[in-house]
């Protein structure tokens, strides 16, 4: 019974991980491209790039994903921000 709630745990804890950012699907909406999207867009992913990691390594050490945690997942915008003007250019 303790390996299963362990298990379980491990689990909940590996669900509640940021998403990289190439992973996240654009979500298709109406609306113009700008450049302060494009701009939004780089500079979220970089943060969703930096929060997936921290949380891999906040799985791996602690058992927490600290990142999510704290607030740094920004996955709806990004879903949001490449439906409106596609992945950002790298």
């Amino acid at each position: 019974m303790k390996r299963f709630a362990l298990t379980v745990a491990a689990i909940v804890c590996i669900a509640g991980c940021a998403t990289p950012p190439d992973k996240i699907a654009g979500v298709p909406n109406a609306g113009p491209c700008t450049q302060a999207d494009k701009e939004r867009l780089a500079t979220l992913t970089n943060q969703q790039n930096k929060a997936a990691n921290g949380d891999a390594l906040g799985v791996f050490l602690i058992g927490v994903p600290v990142a999510s945690m704290s607030g740094g997942d920004h996955e709806t915008e990004i879903a949001v921000l490449k439906g409106r003007c596609g992945p950002p250019k790298t």
